[in-house]
């Protein structure tokens, strides 16, 4: 069931066109895999979605409702950045505690079995400042897991992370899935999140040059592997 539907999606800074004419749908219970170059307009996409970036045309819904310009939607996503900025004095729990005022306790679940998951039971009292980064992500990843969000948008989150950790996200990644939500994941790193990708989206040059099916991607550019069919997709014509 379609949840998310971009129309015509233009985005301008200055002179500077960054999305040209971006026309996506996103699905419940899939997982999408957004990737491309450097500066194809990825991150300017998701701000777009969580509404840190107003769009210079176009429309974004969200079960059928043009969101552009709103807020109360927010409620219902799941946001974890590459690089979160905390507050270095306050602990964990006090980040969770004030994420459950934003978004209301009905939107948040406990995070104890996050907490027990990624071995952070000796952290969550102590200063985000005398965290290590590899710690830091722990927390990101808890913090959005722990939202009850309809969609989530995960930018760069095995970033960072321990291989075990890594392991344990993608897990509560399926698990989400499994549960029906959509997961929107931003990343380079395509070997470690092939077996996640129901869909991909390739951007560039601002423009979407790919959007389908993992499958049916591999199967046009004849290639057995995600990263491989990635690499073909800006020499195939019609693609």
């Amino acid at each position: 069931m379609e949840i998310l539907k971009i129309e015509g999606l233009n985005k301008f800074f200055g002179k500077r066109w960054v999305l040209k004419d971006v026309n996506l749908s996103f699905y419940k219970g899939e997982i999408s895999v957004i990737t491309g170059p450097n500066a194809s307009g990825k991150s300017t996409f998701l701000k777009c979605l969580l509404g840190l970036v107003i769009p210079s045309s176009g429309k974004i819904r969200f079960n059928g409702e043009d969101i552009i310009g709103k807020s109360m939607y927010r409620r219902y996503f799941g946001y974890m950045p590459q690089n979160p900025s905390f507050p270095l004095s306050l602990t964990p729990r006090d980040i969770f505690e004030l994420m459950v005022e934003i978004y209301g306790k009905d939107r948040v679940e406990e995070p104890e079995r996050y907490i027990e998951r990624f071995s952070l039971g000796d952290h969550w009292e102590r200063p985000i400042g005398t965290l290590s980064g590899g710690t830091r992500q722990k927390v990101n990843a808890v913090l959005a897991l722990s939202v009850k969000a309809e969609v989530y948008l995960l930018d760069e989150p095995t970033s960072s992370l321990d291989p075990k950790s890594s392991i344990i996200l993608k897990e509560e990644i399926l698990k989400k899935k499994r549960e029906g939500s959509c997961i929107i994941l931003v990343t380079h790193i395509i070997p470690s999140v092939e077996y996640l990708a129901d869909n991909l989206v390739y951007f560039l040059d601002g423009r979407v040059r790919f959007s389908g099916r993992v499958k049916d991607l591999k199967l046009v550019t004849r290639e057995s592997n995600l990263e491989g069919a990635i690499a073909k997709i800006e020499d195939v014509e019609n693609i």
